[in-house]
């Protein structure tokens, strides 16, 4: 009796659910503008853009024109209310 090897065709449940491109600025996060900024996709597209700076958190959603910002203990806060 012979083994048989199956191999797997390439699906959509062996992709990642998510992806994050990152982009960072050290050197930058003293200034007004944010330092890492993280674009996060899942398999359909885009879901938005966090940016990160020294004082606020900004998340804007796909196709949103502006930021919306946080300050670090409200993120905090509701983080922790999860």
């Amino acid at each position: 009796m012979r083994s048989r090897t199956r191999v797997k065709a390439h699906s959509r449940a062996n992709t990642p659910a998510y992806k994050v491109n990152a982009s960072l600025k050290a050197w930058d996060l003293a200034k007004a503008s944010a330092a890492i900024t993280l674009k996060v996709h899942d398999r359909d597209g885009i879901i938005g853009t966090m940016q990160i700076g020294q004082g606020t958190l900004g998340w804007k959603k796909a196709g949103a024109r502006s930021f919306q910002r946080i300050n670090w203990r409200e993120f905090a806060k509701r983080l922790n209310d999860l």
